[in-house]
């Protein structure tokens, strides 16, 4: 199946039809505590899913509700929330990216929880990384996105769309498209191309590369 074009470019921009004006009026989404741990370990390929541990969005943030066994972590992550992106991210990381991405997604679920706003919710980021509290990925390894970036209606309490189809991520800190002779400006999705617009930027940069379609269902 062939992605268009046009699916890189509202990832890259954030999806950017997903306005402030919306995240003001509801800033925070609350999934069925079920739906969310279903939908954080989709997001992991089976053989991962069993040992992997899990964490839900609650009033104070991600809370761990079990402890893996096999160094993943997986979690529905709502970077970009502060941002006005109403986008979830069901993600499961291996265990370097549990040791370097997980604890800066983590900290910035618990800002998004108690209402901070984007400027500020940057400058913990990086005061972070300056004080080496957090640290980029020191070596080579993947996250999951099976489930892709999805839309959870809260009216209906069921995930209602897909905003950008499954990938994996691999960990490229300090990587550009220019570095992988990719154009900015005319990505073609049916290559690997590098993302780095969660928080941290450059420092927790991903080269994206698509999965197949059979890989992101929920089993």
């Amino acid at each position: 199946m062939n992605i268009p074009c046009r699916f890189a470019f509202i990832f890259i921009a954030a999806l950017s039809n997903i306005t402030h004006a919306d995240n003001a009026k509801n800033p925070l989404q609350y999934l069925p505590r079920e739906l969310e741990i279903e939908l954080a370990l989709a997001a992991g390929p089976e053989p991962i899913r069993k040992e992997a541990s899990v964490y839900i969005f609650g009033k104070s943030g991600y809370e761990k509700v079990r402890d893996g066994k096999n160094g993943f972590t997986c979690f529905v992550n709502r970077d970009g929330h502060q941002n006005g992106d109403r986008a979830l991210r069901p993600t499961c990381w291996d265990p370097e990216g549990s040791a370097t991405i997980v604890p800066v997604m983590l900290r910035v679920g618990e800002l998004i929880a108690q209402g901070k706003s984007a400027a500020d919710i940057k400058k913990d980021v990086d005061s972070g990384f300056d004080s080496k509290r957090f640290r980029s990925p020191q070596k080579a390894g993947i996250a999951y996105m099976l489930k892709g970036d999805v839309v959870f209606d809260e009216k209906l309490q069921q995930i209602s769309k897909t905003l950008f189809p499954g990938h994996y991520m691999f960990y490229a800190p300090g990587v550009s498209n220019k570095d992988l002779g990719v154009d900015q400006k005319a990505i073609n999705p049916s290559l690997p191309f590098v993302y780095d617009g969660y928080s941290g930027g450059a420092r927790t940069a991903y080269i994206i590369v698509h999965a197949s379609e059979s890989t992101g269902h929920i089993h």
